[in-house]
């Protein structure tokens, strides 16, 4: 069944989150990892999911390379998203990380990871780059709990950013947020998702469109707003 759903190209129609967003698992993706493309209002997201420390470093490697096509005035601005499964004890730690840059995405799945490449740890220490989340405060807490890794000045978009009239957005919902920074409507978290078995070696559509997407409006967000400012 597992080899069967790695080689047969998929597409799940979104739930919960918006209509004008879909997940297409690619033909042939490889044992090490599987690729996605992330459909986002008609902007397309290449998304790879792993547990290799080798598709990290890769992924690292081409995310530098191409830094001078993304980064603004020598920052490079990085959409953070964090996982974990609330069921796993009363603070369990992270079990994937979301990186996001322009139209990338990795997800790392953590808790499967024989070990944690050191241009990975490097990359998040990095003080030229800039990283950006919505919500969940515990992300670097829990990224530390067991993994030891640390992330230089991880920001909270929902401090910096308000709507046209100005009023703050802190207490918002990332749908509201959104819809108020880059336009899109409807862009919502399905709960059920957010809680659902994230240390699964087999991460759903779901479960990977929502971590995407997530990571992929807060790079957007902070690119806009020139989070580096911040």
């Amino acid at each position: 069944m597992l080899s069967s759903n790695l080689e047969r190209k998929k597409t799940e129609e979104q739930r919960g989150i918006n209509s004008q967003i879909i997940i297409t698992e690619e033909e042939g993706s490889a044992s090490r990892f599987r690729t996605h493309t992330v459909d986002f209002f008609s902007a397309e997201i290449s998304v790879t999911v792993t547990k290799n420390p080798s598709v990290v470093r890769k992924w690292i490697s081409t995310t530098l390379y191409l830094r001078n096509r993304r980064h603004q005035f020598g920052r490079l601005v990085v959409g953070v998203g964090v996982q974990w499964n609330p069921s796993n004890g009363n603070d369990p730690p992270a079990d994937t990380l979301q990186l996001c840059v322009g139209s990338r995405c990795l997800i790392f799945q953590l808790c499967h990871a024989r070990t944690i490449p050191l241009i990975l740890r490097r990359f998040l220490r990095d003080e030229s780059n800039t990283f950006v989340r919505i919500w969940n405060a515990a992300d670097a807490k829990k990224l530390y709990m067991e993994h030891e890794l640390e992330i230089h000045g991880l920001l909270d978009l929902r401090r910096y950013v308000a709507t046209e009239e100005g009023a703050s957005l802190l207490r918002s919902p990332v749908e509201t947020i959104v819809s108020e920074c880059l336009g899109f409507d409807g862009v919502r978290l399905d709960n059920e998702i957010s809680v659902s078995d994230w240390d699964d070696r087999y991460l759903s559509l779901a479960q990977v469109r929502q971590a995407t997407v997530k990571a992929y409006v807060a790079f957007q967000i902070g690119k806009k707003e020139r989070a580096w400012r911040f």
